[in-house]
């Protein structure tokens, strides 16, 4: 019956979005998951984008053949074998957005995920060996909880380049690693259009994130206003590396309308958000006006409750004395938290 349905939405109906997902009876709660037996290249229609599947044990990779057609994947609560993990995704090579929360069933095993379109990726495994990631166009890596030893993880992923990581807080809690980039006009950002049409599921309260921001760019600036806007109280920690642009600073249009004047002199980005966070990290900090304008409005606004950590950029030593006196000057500023220690690390 349920084949027959699924058949009928997909090959019928040609719907774009398939979502699966198994009621657990609340007044049964050992009640063993059920296992979804679906014919092979169930889900390989073309007209099927996104698919998410809850709470199933897949015991075959088989009805995910030839699913070069989805963009989106959730697997949520999902139990199988390792190596059935890893042939779905294999057969998935087209994915933009991969969300996986997963159980490994009959001991452990190595999950990997190669993938050159993957923009957005979240990552909850148990009962799991070790993960390799190769990833070279993500933007955003979300981890809510890895049950494995540091040493069996391996991420390779060029733009998600950050001192700051899930293991590194020393406490277990979700990380978010971003690199803020823009596409085309003509584009969205699939990874943040993304995590921002679901921001209470992952930007979750006392998790971290590392963020990178070109602070010239208004485009990125404004992302960057979205995601902490969105964010559902307290942040543990928050790492903002600077980006720098190799565009000229000349105070001409950009391509949205505004100069970089108009933009933080004008609008003071950032003025209206409501968000607070234990620790911020500011790393390459080089001085610069904006740079200053976004520290200055962290610490008088109260959005760093205990420490702000600020890293010189080691590209500008030649401007030691000026960074060391931006920071001095930081130190002045009335705080929202009087026991706000600022730090030149």
């Amino acid at each position: 019956m349920v084949d027959a349905w699924i058949r009928s939405l997909i090959h019928v109906k040609h719907i774009k979005h398939l979502t699966l997902i198994n009621y657990l009876c609340p007044f049964r709660p050992n009640t063993k998951p059920v296992t979804l037996d679906l014919p092979p290249n169930s889900f390989s229609h073309p007209y099927l984008k996104s698919l998410h599947l809850g709470r199933y044990h897949i015991k075959t990779p088989l009805s995910f053949n030839n699913c070069g057609n989805l963009m989106n994947l959730e697997l949520t609560g999902i139990l199988a074998e390792a190596g059935v993990f890893n042939a779905v995704l294999m057969s998935c090579p087209s994915l933009e957005v991969l969300v996986v929360i997963i159980n490994c069933d009959k001991g452990r095993g190595l999950l990997k995920i190669e993938n050159r379109n993957l923009k957005f990726l979240y990552l909850s495994c148990y009962k799991i060996d070790g993960i390799e990631v190769s990833t070279p166009n993500l933007d955003i890596l979300s981890i809510g909880s890895l049950w494995c030893e540091r040493e069996n993880v391996v991420f390779e992923n060029p733009r998600l380049q950050f001192h700051r990581n899930y293991w590194t807080t020393g406490k277990i809690y979700a990380h978010t690693s971003y690199s803020i980039s823009c596409p085309d006009q003509e584009k969205k950002s699939i990874g943040h259009e993304f995590m921002m049409s679901r921001s209470q599921e992952f930007l979750s309260e006392f998790s971290s994130m590392s963020v990178s921001v070109d602070l010239a760019n208004t485009k990125q600036v404004e992302m960057l206003h979205e995601v902490l806007a969105a964010w559902r109280g307290e942040m543990e920690e928050l790492e903002v590396l600077f980006k720098k642009c190799n565009a000229p600073s000349a105070e001409v249009e950009t391509s949205i309308g505004r100069t970089k004047k108009q933009f933080w002199e004008v609008k003071k980005p950032f003025s209206d958000v409501n968000f607070t966070a234990y620790t911020v990290w500011l790393s390459d900090f080089s001085g610069s006006k904006q740079e200053i304008a976004f520290a200055s409005w962290l610490i008088t606004q109260g959005m760093v409750i205990k420490t702000m950590l600020i890293k010189p950029s080691l590209s500008f030593s030649s401007k030691k004395l000026e960074i060391e006196g931006a920071v001095a000057n930081l130190k002045e500023l009335p705080k929202g938290h009087s026991e706000l220690d600022i730090i030149m690390a």
